[in-house]
């Protein structure tokens, strides 16, 4: 990948989680709200389905962020806020721009503005992401 520079667009990522997947992300986090397992019960409080983690998000902001970045890049931070319930089986996008990069020993800091977009392009989450891309070593 070559080096990011401000206002570059990040390739988009189409995804949707499955019921299986977040009932597994609330078996590991902890979760116990049944409104991320329990079909059923997430009807009763007016959603059409299991409902995705706020942290999940996080996680897919970050795992995609670091997936663009390459196997150079270490997160530093990521932080964002929900705007939208999403749900399984619900096809998601994320996207990413950099906003700034800036020159550090031994590498470059980036910051992404990142989103996940529901289909219809309303926002589901916002946010950023910053990491450090290592320089990558070359051969004498």
């Amino acid at each position: 990948m070559n080096a990011p520079v401000a206002g570059q667009i990040c390739p988009p990522r189409r995804y949707s989680h499955s019921r299986l997947q977040l009932f597994r992300f609330s078996a590991v986090s902890w979760n116990a709200h049944r409104i991320h397992y329990d079909a059923e019960f997430a009807a009763t409080e007016g959603f059409p389905d299991v409902v995705v983690q706020s942290t999940l998000h996080g996680e897919t902001l970050s795992r995609f962020a670091l997936d663009w970045a390459g196997p150079e890049a270490n997160l530093e931070s990521v932080s964002w806020r929900n705007r939208a319930t999403a749900v399984a089986g619900e096809q998601l996008t994320w996207t990413a721009t950099v906003r700034t990069e800036e020159p550090r020993a031994g590498g470059t800091r980036v910051t992404l503005d990142v989103a996940v977009l529901k289909e219809d392009g309303a926002p589901c989450v916002t946010g950023q992401v910053e990491l450090t891309r290592r320089a990558v070593r070359t051969s004498p």
